[in-house]
């Protein structure tokens, strides 16, 4: 059979689909909670002014200045056609991978015309450990989106220069203004543009005017990510400030040496990958683990340039591995030293020199045959270590545990046992919460947030005793801590000390006047307090801070039922509708009793029927549709709601009397119709 161009390509998605099928089987997993499951700007479209305004994580409020729309679009898109079903969301995970292998072995053909060389180095890319987690976790949609558009550009490129098309040239530059909203590590791709061109043409030939409207364009973004788009309030401009920004520029750059070294290991040998890795900073130069990387980052270069000299597409393959990896280098100073996922672009150059260095020099020593299985060998067991690595990412438990794994000793190790505590809160095992918070305490007794999780993992077991020791402690120690505040108050208005709720409350508004989470809370302690005119106040105030959010208008529609304003409370719930309030069975029965009040009948029976196809076991629903039924006189329909109702809840006084009345009416009907002359229509089915 003739292998083509075709072939390749279909065998690289087949390949792909097999390793990472089992990723359809994952749940939601950590930041999922905060970017898809608690976040009301992906479940609506009204919404998209704010997903391309506002941080990646505002819509579940929380603080970052990362701004990555196109992310945020991709789950709005996944939300409509899956709502909170997980296997959608890997899907399109999965075929973005599937896209990025096709792309990577397009522009690797194009720039080698070996076809040998572009397939093996889009197998490696498709298949390799190291860069999995970027499939299988999908906060790490963003580099998946990012490469996808990067690898465009660059494709789009070269076939600009090989067919001089000026649309190709084009399109090349709007891909590179998309991968800019997926990403910020995007800011490399002129650099790879710059060496594309030098490594595809001859000098004389080089068009250095191209170069302009990617540098203006990245020009653009910096001024206004540094400006408008800037959400740090004063902090790092670009990014989230975190552990290296505390680490001197010369210490950086040293580490640089160590963590270059990492990146190449873990992408030849794949062992120990784990979400959070923790690389201790360079002290000084004299240290072993330093002057040995220096030396053998420099013992590399000499290789490479050694090999260059026969084989030009090395060089190109390193260019392009450690100018796409710039951004993350810390130079200028981001989250952390290290990330599996920074990998992802930056591996396509590794695997190009590596497979022109295995082809052209290694497999002429070993033989056709020898070096075929070797490749071979060498595929499988990427893939067989990555369906393996897969496993990891099934849950934020498994995630977690597999980074205490390989991270016991790490200075931050206390963060790692606090996520696993909220991992295990999710999942409702509150006890383990409690001994992880408990443990992520006992490795930094002055992480305020480990105590304010721990308290409430101790009001879900109803001990709100020890839940206060816990909140105040946390408030100690941060003064300024919004949550700790709140759940404090939450905490004492579950005892019925709802004045002392209030005045903690009221603390956290003075440290911050426009929190929505504290008027949210004012408005529950207001609710349970009977003052309902208070409680209105602080959810209209809450709606006005966060307009995005379903919470307030879902709340208010029941204050609004308690003060009989019936069609307010229908604006207020269906506004919570439109703003993508998740499917509650409870919800939809109560706004069917709102569309009764408000004469909107055949709305209310929609909403009873909505109800109960997402809970089937319930007898309210049956119970309203029955009362509906029998209200126009369709006595057969009722009856039969009645009767479901009752299989569920056969001791249930007030629905056996509303199926009694109903008999009563049922029967005077019949009385009625006789009276007048009429045939009554006896349908021997109905079980009266």
């Amino acid at each position: 059979m003739k292998i083509t161009k075709r072939t390749h390509i279909l065998f690289i998605a087949l390949i792909v689909v097999i390793v990472f099928s089992g990723s359809l089987k994952n749940d939601f997993a950590w930041d999922d909670k905060f970017l898809i499951i608690n976040n009301p700007y992906v479940k609506n479209w009204n919404n998209i002014p704010l997903i391309f305004s506002t941080q990646l994580y505002d819509g579940s409020g929380m603080a970052s200045n990362f701004y990555r729309p196109l992310q945020l679009l991709s789950y709005a898109v996944d939300y409509s056609l899956w709502q909170l079903n997980p296997f959608g969301y890997h899907l399109t995970s999965l075929l973005l991978h599937v896209f990025n292998s096709i792309l990577a072995y397009l522009i690797v053909l194009m720039l080698v015309s070996t076809p040998s060389t572009a397939f093996l180095t889009a197998l490696l890319f498709a298949v390799a450990p190291a860069v999995s987690s970027i499939t299988y976790y999908l906060p790490a949609r963003s580099d998946l989106l990012m490469a996808f558009f990067v690898f465009l550009s660059v494709l789009f490129f070269i076939m600009y220069r090989k067919k001089g098309n000026g649309r190709l040239f084009i399109i090349s530059i709007i891909s590179y203004c998309f991968s800019l909203l997926c990403k910020e590590m995007a800011i490399m791709l002129p650099l790879l543009l710059i060496i594309v061109e030098f490594f595809q043409m001859p000098r004389k030939k080089m068009q250095v005017g191209l170069f302009w409207p990617y540098g203006i364009i990245t020009l653009i973004y910096v001024f206004f990510r540094a400006g408008v788009l800037n959400f740090a309030e004063g902090g790092n401009p670009l990014i989230d400030l975190g552990f290296p920004v505390t680490v001197p520029l010369w210490a950086r750059i040293l580490t640089d040496f160590k963590i270059l070294l990492l990146y190449m290991r873990i992408l030849l040998v794949p062992f120990g990958l784990h979400i959070e890795w923790f690389v201790a900073p360079a002290k000084t130069i004299f240290q072993i683990d330093v002057l040995s990387s220096i030396a053998l980052c420099g013992t590399l270069v000499f290789i490479i340039r050694k090999i260059s000299a026969g084989y030009r597409m090395v060089l190109f393959g390193a260019a392009w591995f450690f100018l796409s990896l710039l951004p993350v280098l810390n130079i200028y100073p981001i989250s952390v030293f290290f990330g599996e996922g920074w990998l992802y672009v930056p591996s396509v150059g590794f695997f190009v020199a590596f497979s022109i260095i295995f082809q052209n020099i290694i497999s002429p020593r070993l033989g056709k045959v020898l070096s075929r299985a070797v490749v071979v060998f060498f595929i499988i067991y990427c893939a067989l270590v990555t369906i393996s690595y897969g496993k990891t990412w099934k849950d934020s438990i498994s995630i977690f545990k597999n980074v205490i794994k390989y991270e016991k000793h790490s200075p931050f190790i206390y963060l790692t046992y606090n996520n696993l505590g909220i991992a295990y809160y999710d999942k409702a095992e509150f006890e383990k919460s409690i001994e992880y918070c408990k443990k992520s305490i006992s490795s930094n007794p002055g992480f305020s947030e480990a105590y304010n999780n721990l308290g409430v993992s101790y009001m879900a077991v109803h001990n709100p005793i020890k839940a206060i020791a816990q909140f105040k402690k946390a408030i100690s120690l941060k003064r300024d801590y919004i949550s700790g505040y709140c759940n404090l108050a939450h905490a004492y208005n579950n005892i019925g000390l709802r004045d002392k709720a209030v005045g903690f409350s009221k603390l956290a508004l003075e440290l911050d006047p426009d929190s929505f989470e504290t008027h949210c809370n004012l408005g529950y302690i207001y609710s349970d307090k009977g003052e309902v005119d208070q409680a209105i106040k602080y959810f209209e105030k809450a709606k006005e801070i966060k307009k995005g959010s379903y919470e307030p208008s879902y709340y208010l529609g029941g204050l609004y039922i308690k003060k009989y304003r019936f069609k307010t409370a229908l604006d207020e719930y269906n506004n919570a509708l439109a703003l993508g309030l998740e499917d509650d069975y409870g919800f939809y029965n109560e706004l069917a009793y709102l569309l009764i009040k408000n004469n909107r009948y055949e709305e209310a029976e929609l909403a009873l029927i909505r109800s109960l196809a997402l809970n089937s076991n319930q007898s309210e629903p049956h119970n309203n549709l029955g009362n509906l039924y029998a209200m126009f006189g369709h006595f057969k329909l009722a009856f039969e709601e009645y009767k479901k109702a009752l299989e569920i809840e056969p001791d249930n006084a007030g629905m056996r009397d509303n199926l009694r009345k109903t008999k009563v009416e049922w029967k005077d009907y019949i009385k009625n119709r006789i009276r007048y002359g009429e045939t009554p229509r006896i349908n021997n089915n109905t079980d009266i």
